[in-house]
């Protein structure tokens, strides 16, 4: 019996060996990933790709459009020796000399997962130095943790690095760990923290501007103060970091910033409402909803065989599934309710269902589904993140076959001819 046949056999029985109440709990934390409960007669990971897809697979149409760039974010903070960055600089390299239109690089603190990007501001000045294209962007800084004029300064040097290719998308912050580091008594300004995002980014761009700004002293008095370096660029570019809340995508609108949003517990019905509602906000704040730009991380390995990519990343990314799922577990979901058994369950039908539908996972040709539902729902860019656990060089190699399906949804006229 193939490992994959006994994957699937065993999958079987635990569905089968559960009780009522067991199934129930399994299915309300299904519930909440959207994922749908599989059954005892599912076929399981071993049946081919295009019986076990429910949807049809669509082709690129004519005049579809995408820009794409790439998103980091899950490298391991434990890891020991050198070259912990040669990935991300590889990747920044080959996406520069491949028109791809950006690079993201987050901030995360206190967790292994992630925790080899503590400041993105530094590894973007390295960045600057090996590129000359692409734009270099923090996705995401958060904001409340740090003082306005710090982040005004530090990325006006990386645009002066770089000549004029710095952006951040703002966070808000989401762990109340992280506010140790904020300004001041953190944990009593963690309540607030999304309106003081919304307020420094005002700050920041004042002072990217040139402006001068009132700050506090010790003693309380004010001291007027304006940043320097002089940053290349006039007005920073700026996303903001929105998931869940409908709320940040329409303030989001109405400052004119973009949006950098995912498809991790998040239904694409419900992306499209929010894309649409943060164009509305748009014009109904005096900018053109057409100057808006949605982006959405997705995960991605673009290999020339669907079934082989779905084995090489079926490790790697039920990990990092598990990983995100159990950080959750402080902020009340169901995944912390489930035994090993379950668990196994739940993974195993999110697994899938990435795959199949929520990932740039497989050739090009079956990619291109998830980028037309993508246009559809209003996204303008696909962040593909690519350091979910695979090894380094799988990750290079899928970049070719990315790159290629990148160059399927050039703008128009930037293309040779329509794809047939």
């Amino acid at each position: 019996m193939s490992d994959e046949s006994e994957a699937a056999r065993r999958l079987k029985e635990r569905m089968s060996s559960l009780s009522p109440e067991q199934r129930a709990v399994l299915e309300r934390s299904l519930r909440e990933r959207n994922v749908k409960a599989p059954s005892a007669v599912d076929p399981g990971p071993g049946t081919n790709t295009a019986a076990r897809s429910a949807a049809p697979r669509r082709g690129r149409r004519p005049g579809s459009t995408m820009d794409f760039s790439l998103f980091f974010f899950s490298g391991d903070g434990t890891a020991k020796g050198p070259g912990k960055y040669q990935l991300l600089l590889d990747s920044a390299r080959h996406a520069d000399a491949n028109g791809f239109d950006g690079i993201w690089v987050p901030e995360r603190h206190f967790v292994d997962f992630g925790g080899l990007y503590p400041n993105p501001s530094l590894l973007a000045s390295a960045i600057a130095v090996l590129t000359e294209n692409i734009q270099i962007r923090a996705g995401s800084c958060v904001l409340p943790l740090h003082h306005p004029v710090r982040v005004a300064e530090e990325w006006a040097v990386v645009d002066n690095l770089s000549g004029g290719r710095a952006a951040i998308s703002a966070a808000s912050g989401w762990h109340p760990d992280d506010f140790l580091l904020a300004p001041g008594d953190g944990q009593q300004r963690y309540p607030r923290r999304k309106d003081e995002m919304f307020e420094s980014i005002d700050t920041v761009q004042r002072l990217w501007a040139g402006e001068s700004v009132e700050l506090p002293r010790a003693d309380g008095s004010s001291q007027t103060v304006r940043t320097l370096p002089r940053p290349l660029q006039p007005r920073l570019p700026v996303w903001v970091s929105a998931q869940g809340s409908i709320e940040t995508f329409v303030r989001a609108g109405e400052i004119g910033a973009y949006v950098l949003t995912g498809l991790v517990a998040q239904r694409p019905a419900d992306l499209k409402d929010k894309t649409a509602a943060y164009r509305e906000a748009l014009a109904g704040a005096g900018y053109d909803p057409a100057e808006g730009r949605v982006t959405a991380m997705v995960h991605t390995y673009v290999g020339s065989d669907d079934d082989e990519a779905r084995e090489t990343v079926r490790g790697p990314l039920t990990a990092y599934l598990k990983t995100f799922l159990e950080q959750q577990d402080s902020f009340g979901s169901e995944f912390s309710k489930l035994n090993d058994a379950e668990r196994d369950v739940m993974l195993n039908a999110t697994f899938e269902r990435y795959f199949d539908q929520l990932a740039l996972l497989g050739t090009p040709d079956k990619c291109e589904s998830l980028i037309e539902d993508l246009v559809d729902i209003g996204v303008d860019e696909v962040a593909c993140l690519v350091d979910f656990g695979l090894d380094p060089g799988q990750v290079l190699k899928g970049l070719d076959h990315l790159t290629e399906l990148k160059d399927r949804y050039r703008h128009r006229g930037e293309t040779e001819g329509e794809k047939s």
